[in-house]
């Protein structure tokens, strides 16, 4: 048991060791392309930012890592390397992983350096002996007392950067991801939990946290009629509120809730409709007819089952036919014609590409814009095997030459990167 310690605690000092490298070697490998970019050799603008994507893209398929991610480390090796070089230090030496450099650098981040460096000495042997959600603790707290701006304002600029983030996992399921004010984010689970507790009766059958989650879907995507009484013959007035919540005003009533203590919530109502919302689903045909139980693929996750693709399909408002084999009469090219790509063409490129073609990248087709990989200009003809799908960030990058793409068959790209390497991705079979 010793022996095996201490072989745990040597690996884990030579990780350590090794991403210290890695940020030495992307900070250099992003001061190269930063002095491309001011030469002249790519754009003469946005040189910062244009860096710093340059070179998550290319870090993003040499570690065959989310180009997100790729960035993040660009910009962590980038302020370990110049502004806190005694983390790197701590870094190298193994006395702290890379999880404990990153939170320091999050905590670092806009103090003043007089301020920063005198964080960096208090914080480092902390670091070396403790836990990254203690140090981020502790560091919190330091940082608000050394921040020359005040909590309030810091609040006020940080809530700019509210989002939601989606997340895919296994088995047709996914993570929502929330970011926004401590405030809202604790009195919304407030409310769940105290509304999902009041629906518990001895004939649910739903745990806590499928309560709370039913609530959590049932408030975003369904709509209730002001009039709309539950089973119990008691109207959605009887939700528990949280704290925060406003009242309904005199004489009205409280729709937010969507549900009642009778336990209706999660469950489909006469009077209750869905939110609808713009998916795409590519459902087989024997699938759709119940004849198979074929997976359909829902864009921008990927597979989901049969049951579910058939009962949204009962309840889509409309159907869009998709050709997927040039047999089938689908306008697969117009040649020089026209540089705009007909609707019909654009809807079998979605099904074919998926996702933006960049290798790695998993933005939807949806959200990306369809590319002449041979320019209109250069002669490139408006046809299947000379379009593909590009999210703006790798379309940016090619008009810009940083990345060349060539497609020598249909759906098969060939990316080349700035430093010269070339990544090669088919585009995915239909999912039937």
């Amino acid at each position: 048991m010793q022996r095996i310690s201490s072989r745990i605690t040597e690996l884990s000092a030579e990780k350590a060791r090794i991403d210290a490298d890695i940020a030495r070697a992307a900070t250099e490998l992003r001061e190269l392309f930063t002095e491309r970019i001011l030469q002249g050799s790519y754009a003469p603008h946005r040189h910062t930012n244009l860096a710093d994507t340059t070179t998550a893209s290319e870090i993003a398929c040499l570690l065959r890592i989310s180009e997100r991610t790729a960035h993040r480390l660009v910009q962590h090796s980038a302020l370990l390397v110049n502004y806190h070089p005694k983390t790197l230090d701590a870094l190298h030496a193994g006395t702290i992983s890379w999880a404990h450099a990153t939170t320091l650098l999050y905590e670092y981040a806009a103090l003043p350096s007089g301020a920063a460096a005198a964080m960096e000495e208090a914080l480092l042997p902390i670091a070396a002996d403790t836990t990254v959600p203690r140090l981020a603790h502790r560091a919190r707290k330091l940082r608000t007392e050394l921040h020359p701006t005040s909590l309030q304002d810091r609040a006020h600029t940080a809530t700019q950067d509210r989002r939601v983030d989606l997340e895919p996992a296994d088995d047709a399921m996914a993570w929502l991801h929330i970011h926004l004010p401590a405030t809202d984010a604790t009195a919304i689970d407030t409310r769940l939990t105290t509304t999902a507790r009041a629906l518990q009766t001895p004939t649910e059958h739903r745990t806590l946290p499928q309560l709370r989650t039913d609530i959590l879907t049932d408030l975003l995507l369904t709509r209730y009629t002001p009039d709309y009484t539950c089973p119990c013959h008691r109207t959605p007035t009887n939700i528990p509120r949280s704290d925060t919540e406003p009242d309904a005003g005199a004489g009205g009533s409280d729709n937010s809730g969507g549900g009642c203590r009778c336990g209706a919530i999660g469950h489909e109502h006469p009077d209750a409709y869905r939110v609808q919302a713009n998916i795409n689903i590519t459902v087989p045909v024997l699938t759709l007819l119940g004849l198979d139980d074929g997976p359909a693929d829902l864009e921008g996750y990927g597979p989901i089952p049969a049951d579910t693709a058939r009962h949204l399909a009962a309840h889509a408002p409309s159907f869009t036919r998709l050709l997927t084999h040039p047999e089938t009469g689908a306008v697969l090219s117009v040649g020089r014609t026209t540089y705009t790509v007909p609707a019909d063409l654009k809807k079998w490129l979605r099904v074919r590409d998926r996702t933006c073609r960049h290798p790695g990248c998993n933005t939807p087709a949806s959200r990306c814009e369809l590319d002449h990989t041979t320019p209109w200009s250069h002669h490139g003809t408006t046809a299947h095997n000379n379009l593909s799908h590009l999210c703006r960030k790798h379309h940016m990058l090619k008009t810009e030459g940083i990345w060349h793409y060539t497609q020598p068959a249909p759906g098969t790209i060939m990316a080349t990167s700035p430093a010269g390497k070339i990544y090669t991705t088919a585009s995915d079979p239909p999912p039937f």
